[in-house]
């Protein structure tokens, strides 16, 4: 099968990601049960919640693009994850989508945000990752007409402006990174050099709160 990535990045510090442990709709909604009585019997609180929503939405980023069809029910998906704390510098654990491959999560962590990739599928020869904060990620790239074609906001620019910078760096240059319109929306993100779409390349973007992320695998 082959590789697909997705990624979800959390800023701690937006008003929007604090108390959301302590929403019982909320939990019910897009939590199983399992996960709920893992997250109240560690008192994991708002980190917790924090690590089952980022590895669901990383998780379905990277389901989605095997599986268009696929709609995001995240009460219905299972987080295998010893515990819900962050002691270390790098966490692992496993996403359960029925009828699809398992998926496979890892996360790294700062004082001020939380970054999960999911990778469904063959391993990579490399995954290439940044989280930025905004005021350090200007918006400086220069875009297409199809590529301002899907976004509008700053972050959006600036986080492609951050993808197109860790291309560079791998000597990848002259790119467009294009979210193709269907009948149904807008795809996810692909990468495009000299007009041609880079299908060895897998991109999954990202941006909350003061920070943007931007994570590249290149096919083995």
């Amino acid at each position: 099968m082959k590789l697909t990535l997705g990624n979800d990045l959390i800023d701690f510090r937006a008003r929007h990601n604090r108390g959301r442990a302590e929403q019982p709709r909320l939990l019910a909604r897009v939590l199983t049960a399992r996960e709920r009585t893992q997250l109240a019997d560690e008192a994991a609180d708002d980190v917790g919640f924090a690590l089952l929503w980022s590895a669901k939405e990383a998780a379905y980023k990277a389901a989605k693009k095997a599986d268009p069809a696929l709609v995001f029910a995240p009460g219905r998906w299972q987080l295998e994850c010893a515990d819900m704390q962050l002691r270390d510098d790098h966490k692992h654990g496993q996403v359960v989508i029925a009828e699809h491959p398992p998926i496979t999560v890892s996360w790294q962590w700062h004082a001020h945000w939380l970054h999960c990739i999911a990778v469904q599928g063959q391993s990579t020869a490399a995954i290439t990752r940044a989280v930025v904060a905004l005021a350090d990620c200007p918006a400086n790239a220069t875009f297409s007409e199809r590529e301002r074609d899907s976004f509008s906001r700053e972050p959006s620019a600036m986080v492609r402006t951050l993808a197109k910078r860790l291309l560079a760096q791998q000597g990848i240059n002259d790119t467009e990174i294009v979210r193709e319109r269907v009948a149904g929306g807008l795809l996810p993100p692909r990468v495009f050099s000299a007009g041609v779409a880079r299908d060895d390349i897998q991109l999954s973007l990202s941006h909350d709160g003061d920070y943007v992320a931007a994570v590249i695998a290149f096919a083995a």
